[in-house]
């Protein structure tokens, strides 16, 4: 019972957080490099298949709420914040396009952010998903393999 918890939590954790979180949690629960490669990217990919379809209806209840603000608002709108990870984005996403996004995704962004910018950006959801799916795929068989090395 206390093994399947363990899987669970793994797997749960993966969907959301998947290069701080999952990966992680398996090591220090000493699953062995097969069962954290299979746990961590089945949470991956679980998790960036329901994020890029419920993007849709993030977007659109964020949308709502902006117009929402917009309509109650007193003060003069407020200068965007730039920030560090702002110009990340950016840059991915001019240079590398979907590519870029994907493949930071897991490793930067966390999954629920990274399938939310690439539906944002992007609107092949297909391919989407295709590009995340290969890189959760990547970047689990490439840090699991790390405990295989050292």
């Amino acid at each position: 019972m206390e093994y399947l918890l363990s899987i669970i939590s793994v797997f749960l954790m993966s969907t959301v957080k998947f290069v701080f979180g999952g990966l992680p949690l398996a090591f220090s629960l000493g699953f062995s490099f097969f069962e954290t490669l299979t746990i961590t990217s089945a949470g991956g990919l679980v998790g960036v298949t329901f994020f890029v379809y419920m993007s849709d209806e993030i977007i659109a209840y964020f949308k709502k709420r902006a117009q929402r603000k917009l309509d109650n608002r007193i003060a003069p709108l407020t200068k965007k914040v730039f920030s560090r990870k702002n110009k990340i984005i950016v840059i991915a996403k001019k240079r590398f396009g979907l590519l870029g996004i994907a493949l930071l995704t897991p490793l930067l962004f966390s999954i629920p952010i990274g399938c939310f910018l690439a539906v944002r950006y992007f609107k092949d959801k297909q391919r989407i998903l295709i590009y995340m799916y290969l890189a959760v795929l990547f970047w689990s068989a490439t840090i699991s393999s790390f405990k295989l090395l050292f």
